[in-house]
């Protein structure tokens, strides 16, 4: 049987990526799981789209991605994400 290796990471908008970091550096992962909306963050997120249309999404994925995309990409990972609002 074939084994796959997940990663989890980020429960809520504003949690550390440096877990999920440091999973990819040190461990043998290959997907990582992160769920930025927890029920706060989901209101947190309609204030902000009432404020400005053009927002609605969690503020600190876009930095997470480029600081981890340069150590991930090259060991294969692969990222399921929920971070949309």
């Amino acid at each position: 049987m074939k084994s796959v290796r997940i990663a989890g990471g980020l429960g809520f908008y504003g949690d550390s990526w440096k877990p999920i970091k440091a999973s990819i550096e040190r461990g043998n992962v290959q997907y990582m799981a992160s769920d930025h909306l927890a029920e706060l963050t989901l209101a947190i997120l309609q204030k902000d789209r009432q404020r400005d249309p053009r927002l609605g999404y969690t503020r600190d994925f876009v930095p997470m991605l480029a600081e981890l995309l340069p150590i991930a990409v090259p060991k294969g990972v692969k990222f399921i994400l929920n971070a949309g609002g």
